[in-house]
C-alpha cells in the first residue's frame, strides 16, 4: 500500500533504473533504461520482485550551497548515496527486510559532497511486485523548505497514526472491560473486537519491521486479515449496536471470512497480490452493505445518536472507498484518506457508546428511585398493616385470655363450687361454721390455683409434682369429706419440668375428670394414675361408679363442656385422649408425648 503523502514536482533531470540480484553492492554497468520519477517499477518489469537501482542526474550551475534532499517514499528498503558518498542505508535489504514504505526521507547534503555541473544521486531499493515497488517524488532544494515538508509528511504517516493506534487500543480496552462487566452489552464486546483487529491493521502503518514474523509476505497476509476481520466485527458491532440478530447471515459472513483468511495464509507468494485485492474488495463489500444497513436501520427506527453515527459510518465508507481505488491502482494517487477519517470514526463512535451507556445508567438511576419510592410506600403500607395486625393480635391474645381463664374457672373453681353446692344439698339441716369455712378455703385455695399456675406461666419454677401438691391436698379433702376413698399412684414426675401451658393442661384435664367422677359418678373410690414412662406422660382416673351411658362412652361429641374442655386441651398438648365405661368402671386415659428437654432431664432411679 502506498503512503500518503503531498504530491511532489517531478525529477528535474535525468533519471535511470536497471535491475541487479538481491546481493549486490553495485549497480550493473549494462542495461539502464529510462524512467520518469516518481515511478513505479511494475510498469518496466511486470512481476518483477528484487533490486531496481535509480540513477538521478542534475546539474548545478556556479559554487555548489548546501541542498536538502527530500524523498517521499521507497518500496520497501533503500540505500542512498550522492556523489559516490552513501548517505543512509536501512538495516536489513534482504529477508526480514526493512519495511520503510511509510517513512519520509531527508537528508542535508553539504556543499562540499556537491560539484559545479553535473551531480549523481543513486538510490537502492529492494521490493517486490506485489507491494507496488516504487521510487517516489525526489525533490533538492533550500533545506529548510524541504524538513518542513518532510516533517508534515512525518507526521501525517507516523505520528497520526500512531496517536491512532493509542486511541484506538485505549477504546477498545475500556470497552472490553465494560463487557467483561456487562455481557449483555454485547455491542460493546464487538466494538473491542473492532478495535484490536483494526490496531492489527494500523500497525503496518508505524511498524518498520516483519516482526514477529521472517518474511514481508506472511506480514501483508495477516495484516490483510486483520482488515478483513475489522469489517467482520464492525458489521457485528452496527447489528448489535441496532438491536438485531441475524443468526444465518452472521453465520455466512464469517465462513466467508474464515474461508477468505485460510486462502490468503496459503496461497503462493505469486498469487499473494491477487488474494489480497480480493481480501480488498470483498472487504470493501462488506463494509458498504454494513454503511447501508446501518443507515436503513437507524432512519427507519432509531434513535438521534444511531442516526448521527450512521452518517459517520457512511462517511468512513466512502473515505475507504477512495482508498481502496487508490490501493488496486485504479485512481493514480497515493493519498489515503483512512488516515485522516478512520479517528474521527473511531471517536465519533466511542462518544456515541458513551453516550448510550450513560443514558442506559441514567435510565437505572431513575428505575432505581422508582423502585425507592415504591419500596418506601410498600414498607409504609406494610408497617400500617404489621401494626393493625399487631392489635388485632393483642385483642386476640385478650380473648384467648379471657377463654383460657373461663376454663379455668369452669374447671377449677367451678368445680369447688358444684361440689360445694353438692355438699349443701345432701346434708340434711344446717352445716358447721367450720364446714362451710372449709368450703370456702377451699374455692380460695382453688382460686389461687389459677393465680398460681399463670404466674407460672411467667416464672416456670415449678415442676409438675409441685404444681399437682395443692391440687391433690384439696380433692383429696373433698373425697374425703364424701367418704369417697382417693388413691395416688405417681412415678419420676417430681423432676418433670413442662412447659408451664402444658401443665396447666394437664392439671386442668385431671382437675376435670375428679370433678366429674365426683359429680356423676356415685363413686365410693377413686385410682389416679400420673407417671412418666417410655417419653410419655400416663394419666390415669379410674372410679367405680355407675359409669357412663354407651353412647357417651363411644363419642365425646355429645359429652358435656367439662369432656370439650379436656378434649380441647389433650389436643393442644398434642396428646391422646380417651374415656371409656366397662362393668361400672369408668377411666379417662391420657397420654402425652414429653418433649426432648423433658426426655433430655435427668430420670430418677426406679
Amino acid at each position: 500500500m502506498l503512503p500518503a503523502q503531498a504530491q511532489g514536482q517531478p525529477w528535474p533531470g535525468t533519471a535511470e533504473a536497471v535491475r541487479s540480484d538481491w546481493n549486490a553492492q553495485q549497480p550493473p554497468d549494462t542495461g539502464w533504461v529510462p524512467v520518469k520519477v516518481p515511478n513505479d517499477w511494475n510498469q518496466q518489469w511486470p512481476g518483477y520482485s528484487g533490486v531496481v537501482w535509480y540513477r538521478l542526474r542534475w546539474d548545478i550551475a556556479g559554487e555548489p550551497q548546501t541542498q536538502g534532499l527530500y524523498i517521499h517514499y521507497l518500496m520497501q528498503a533503500g540505500v542512498i548515496s550522492v556523489n559516490g558518498v552513501e548517505l543512509q542505508r536501512d538495516p536489513y535489504l534482504t529477508e526480514p527486510m526493512t519495511r520503510a514504505w511509510n517513512t519520509p526521507r531527508y537528508l542535508v547534503l553539504p556543499a562540499p559532497l556537491l560539484h559545479s555541473g553535473s551531480n549523481e544521486l543513486l538510490i537502492r531499493v529492494s521490493g517486490y511486485y506485489a507491494y507496488q515497488p516504487a521510487l517516489g517524488p525526489v525533490e533538492i532544494g533550500a533545506p529548510e523548505l524541504l524538513r518542513m515538508a518532510q516533517q508534515h509528511s512525518y507526521l501525517v504517516r507516523h505520528n497520526l497514526n500512531w496517536l491512532h493506534l493509542g486511541v484506538g487500543a485505549t477504546l477498545g480496552c475500556f470497552f472490553l472491560v465494560l463487557w467483561l462487566m456487562r455481557r449483555q452489552e454485547a455491542a460493546y464486546g464487538w466494538y473491542a473486537a473492532r478495535q484490536a483487529a483494526w490496531v492489527g491493521f494500523t500497525v503496518n502503518f508505524v511498524s518498520t519491521t516483519p516482526w514477529p514474523f521472517n518474511h514481508i509476505n506472511t506480514y501483508a497476509a495477516v495484516v490483510s486479515i486483520a482488515y478483513v476481520l475489522y469489517h467482520g466485527c464492525n458489521a457485528m458491532f452496527v447489528l448489535r449496536f441496532m438491536g438485531r440478530r441475524w443468526p444465518r447471515r452472521e453465520a455466512a459472513m464469517w465462513l466467508a471470512i474464515a474461508v477468505l483468511s485460510a486462502a490468503t495464509l496459503l496461497v503462493p507468494d505469486a498469487q499473494l497480490r491477487d488474494m489480497r485485492n480480493v481480501m480488498a474488495w470483498a472487504s470493501s463489500a462488506l463494509l458498504f452493505t454494513t454503511a447501508g444497513v446501518f443507515v436503513g436501520l437507524a432512519w427507519r427506527n432509531g434513535n438521534q445518536a444511531q442516526r448521527l453515527l450512521s452518517l459517520t459510518a457512511l462517511a468512513s465508507a466512502l473515505a475507504m472507498a477512495h482508498d481502496l481505488l487508490v490501493f488496486t491502482r485504479i485512481v493514480d494517487d497515493n493519498f489515503y484518506l483512512a488516515t485522516y477519517t478512520e479517528p474521527l470514526a473511531t471517536v465519533g463512535i466511542a462518544l456515541t457508546l458513551a453516550w448510550t451507556f450513560v443514558q442506559n445508567t441514567r435510565r437505572v438511576e431513575s428505575f432505581n428511585d422508582e423502585m425507592q419510592h415504591h419500596v418506601a410506600e410498600a414498607r409504609a403500607e406494610l408497617s400500617e398493616s404489621l401494626a393493625g395486625r399487631h392489635e388485632l393480635e393483642l385483642l386476640q391474645a385478650r380473648l384467648g385470655e379471657r377463654v383460657s381463664i373461663a376454663h379455668d374457672l369452669h374447671d377449677g373453681l367451678g368445680g369447688m363450687l358444684i361440689g360445694s353446692i353438692t355438699t349443701l344439698e345432701r346434708t340434711r339441716g344446717p352445716l358447721p361454721p367450720d364446714q362451710v369455712l372449709g368450703m370456702l378455703r377451699g374455692m380460695r385455695d382453688d382460686l389461687r390455683l389459677i393465680i398460681d399456675l399463670a404466674s407460672a406461666q411467667h416464672y416456670g419454677e415449678l415442676s409438675l409434682g409441685e404444681l399437682l401438691a395443692p391440687m391433690r391436698h384439696r380433692m383429696g379433702q373433698l373425697f374425703e369429706v364424701h367418704d369417697i376413698a382417693m388413691h395416688w399412684q405417681l412415678s419420676h414426675i417430681d423432676q418433670l419440668h413442662l412447659p408451664t401451658s402444658a401443665s396447666l393442661d394437664v392439671l386442668r384435664i385431671l382437675q376435670e375428670a375428679l370433678t366429674n367422677a365426683f359429680k356423676h359418678s356415685q363413686a365410693t373410690r377413686v385410682d389416679v394414675v400420673l407417671a412418666r414412662e417410655a417419653g410419655q406422660l400416663l394419666l390415669q382416673v379410674q372410679d367405680n361408679g355407675v359409669g357412663l351411658p354407651a353412647s357417651e362412652a363411644a363419642n365425646t361429641s355429645t359429652h358435656g363442656t367439662g369432656l370439650r374442655s379436656m378434649q380441647a386441651r389433650a389436643q393442644r398438648l398434642g396428646a391422646q385422649l380417651s374415656v371409656g365405661s366397662q362393668g361400672g368402671l369408668t377411666t379417662v386415659v391420657l397420654r402425652v408425648p414429653l418433649p426432648k428437654e423433658a426426655e433430655d432431664a435427668e430420670t430418677p432411679e426406679a
